[in-house]
C-alpha cells in the first residue's frame, strides 16, 4: 500500500487518521482485513503520541506479520526503501516503545559490576556471553570489534575503556576472545580484492598507502585467537594512561557452549 492510493498522504502526519485506517485494517471494518497494514499505521500513530494505538498494538502478536512485509508508506517516510527485515526492526522497534517493553531493562550508565568487557562482534555471542556470564542489563560495559582484540594503544576501543574507567567507575577489565572467530586467518590481500569488486578504485587504496596507512597491517586478522588476546591483555596493561590498580585478565570463549578458558601468559 502506498502513499497515492486512497489518498493516505492526507493522513500520513494525522495520528487519529492513522489510528482510525489502522483499527480499520486490524478488523476489516470497511476495509480488507490486514495485520501488516494494521501494524504499520498504529505503530506510526503510537510514535507520535496517540495512547490508544499504542494499546492496540499490545493486541497484535508479531509473529503472525507476514514476511512480505506488505506496510503502509508515506511520501514523506525515510524508511521507504529500507530492506524488510530493516523495516521489520523499525517496525518492532516501535511496539517495543508504545507498549512501554523498555521498562525492565531501565538502569543508569554506571555498571553495576564496575566491569568492563572487550569482545568480538561475533553475531553467536550477541546472546550467548550475556548468558553464559550470567549478565543483566547494567551489569558492565561491552565493547565490541572485529576479533575482540585491541592493536593500536589510540583506537576507539582502547578510548571507550579509558572513558568506562575514568568516567564510569570501571575497575576489572575482561578480554574476551572466542572460537572459530572470523578474524583469525583473515587475508588482507583478500580483503582489498573484495573491496575492488564492490567498486573501491586502486586509486582510492594508493591513496590510503600514500597517506601513512599500512593496509595490509590494518586489515590483517591474527593467527593465535589465546595470543591475540595475551598481546591485547599486555597493552592495556601497560598503556602509559591505564591506572595501575586497574585488573586486566584474558579469557577465550566457546562460541557453542559459552565456556570460558582463562589465558595465562603464552609468549
Amino acid at each position: 500500500m502506498n502513499c497515492e492510493q486512497d489518498n493516505i498522504n492526507t493522513y500520513c502526519d494525522d495520528a487519529e487518521a492513522m489510528f482510525s485506517v489502522g483499527r480499520r485494517f486490524l478488523y476489516g471494518n470497511g476495509l480488507e482485513k490486514d495485520l501488516n497494514k494494521a501494524y504499520s499505521l498504529l505503530s506510526k500513530a503510537a510514535a507520535i503520541g496517540h495512547t490508544q494505538a499504542g494499546q492496540l498494538l499490545k493486541t497484535i502478536d508479531v509473529g503472525n506479520l507476514t514476511a512480505d512485509n506488505d506496510t503502509v508508506t508515506c511520501s514523506n517516510d525515510e524508511d521507504q526503501a529500507l530492506s524488510p527485515d530493516l523495516q521489520a526492526i523499525l517496525n518492532h522497534n516501535k511496539q517495543f516503545v508504545a507498549t512501554e517493553a523498555y521498562r525492565k531493562y531501565v538502569t543508569s550508565k554506571y555498571p553495576d559490576k564496575k566491569i568492563a568487557i572487550v569482545t568480538c562482534m561475533d553475531t553467536r555471542l550477541i546472546k550467548l556471553l550475556p548468558a553464559a556470564l550470567g549478565l543483566k542489563n547494567g551489569d558492565v560495559k561491552i565493547i565490541r570489534n572485529a576479533g575482540g582484540t585491541i592493536t593500536n594503544p589510540f583506537d576507539s576501543a582502547m578510548r571507550s575503556l579509558l572513558i568506562a574507567i575514568y568516567e564510569l567507575g570501571v575497575k576489572e577489565v575482561m578480554i574476551i576472545g572466542h572460537t572459530g572467530c572470523g578474524v583469525q586467518g583473515m587475508d588482507s590481500q583478500e580483503m582489498l580484492r573484495l573491496m575492488k569488486e564492490r567498486g573501491i578504485d586502486d586509486e582510492h587504496i594508493s591513496l590510503m598507502k600514500h597517506c601513512g596507512i599500512d593496509l595490509d597491517s590494518w586489515l590483517h586478522g591474527f593467527d593465535e585467537t589465546d595470543i591475540a588476546i595475551q598481546e591485547t591483555v599486555d597493552l592495556v596493561k601497560h598503556h602509559p594512561l591505564m591506572p595501575k590498580d586497574i585488573i586486566v585478565r584474558g579469557y577465550i570463549m566457546d562460541s557453542t557452549t559459552g565456556e570460558l578458558t582463562v589465558i595465562n601468559d603464552v609468549k
